[in-house]
């Protein structure tokens, strides 16, 4: 009757008003990982933290930093081995399409429907329409870039080069300005609270620019080889996982002081941190295991296995 129709379409509505709710408090459906030597793409459960399945890629695709579409479940790898750009469908566990680029491709950003890829062999970023799978422009930069960030909301990329940061406009495709530094830029991340630029650099420091002005704010020297690095707003915390001392090092987010470490018996590379910052995952590439850590107490929750050498981690 139309009672039981009214309380069956009230019910489904809330059930799609609280999926949104979740998603947008954090609580992931699904946890993914690039695993570069064992060219897969692991899916974890994010509320059981249990291994949920393992997609294999083609022989020649090496992953090691991806993105992912949630609204289409497609992820983007670029390869450096062969200079392809592969799509991936989640959903059917195969690749739908490559995009022949070339050169050594390293990181991928997905903003207002369009990618961009850093190519370390042209020293430039390609641009590709992911509706149309067309080339939208290629943007030159400087020496060597490798990790980017976004910030969508101004829609600008920030691009860590060898020897500089550049900033993109993301509209008009051109540099809208950059830094030129004496340390080597490996990896980049926004504090997108203070409007800073964090960028891990080859030469063991942690360098803290300003969005705005580009302008050095400080340099913290207490690593050996930072790579990616995450936020805890709540605890006013930053993680940096450190290959070199093998180590996840915790700095106060206020000060830039060293508050702690977190020993990590392998290689740590990729690091995520969950929206609600209970959560801290870590790839230790060295002992292909993703591992958890409990953020209010820095103690081990959990090791995941997955393919070998794990990379990025995503949590969508």
């Amino acid at each position: 009757n139309d009672t039981q129709k009214k309380c069956i379409i009230q019910a489904l509505y809330i059930i799609y008003f609280y999926s949104i709710y979740c998603r947008r408090e954090g609580d992931y459906l699904k946890v993914y990982v690039s695993n570069y030597l064992s060219r897969s793409i692991s899916i974890l459960d994010y509320s059981t933290l249990e291994f949920e399945r393992d997609i294999k890629l083609d022989e020649n695709i090496y992953p090691h930093n991806f993105c992912i579409d949630n609204r289409q479940q497609l992820a983007y790898i670029p390869s450096s081995l062969d200079g392809e750009l592969y799509v991936l469908d989640l959903s059917i566990g195969k690749i739908i399409d490559n995009i022949s680029i070339g050169g050594k491709l390293t990181n991928i950003a997905l903003c207002n429907d369009e990618l961009f890829i850093s190519n370390e062999d042209s020293n430039s970023i390609y641009i590709l329409d992911v509706k149309t799978s067309n080339p939208i422009g290629v943007i030159g930069v400087d020496n060597m870039p490798h990790g980017f960030d976004i910030d969508s909301i101004n829609n600008r990329l920030y691009v860590a080069c060898i020897n500089s940061i550049i900033c993109i406009d993301t509209i008009s495709k051109s540099i809208c300005k950059k830094i030129d530094t004496d340390f080597k830029s490996w990896h980049i991340k926004l504090d997108r609270n203070k409007k800073e630029i964090y960028t891990s650099t080859l030469d063991g420091k942690v360098v803290v620019i300003d969005e705005e002005s580009l302008k050095i704010i400080k340099i913290i020297d207490e690593f050996l080889l930072p790579v990616q690095i995450c936020f805890n707003y709540e605890a006013k915390k930053i993680y940096v996982a450190d290959m070199g001392y093998k180590k996840v090092i915790i700095l106060d987010y206020d000060t830039g002081e060293v508050l702690d470490y977190i020993n990590i018996d392998g290689d740590p590379q990729g690091i995520q941190i969950s929206n609600d910052y209970k959560l801290l995952f870590i790839s230790d590439t060295k002992n292909n295991l993703i591992k958890v850590y409990n953020t209010s107490d820095n103690t081990l929750i959990k090791n995941i296995e997955v393919g070998k050498e794990p990379t990025t981690i995503l949590c969508m």
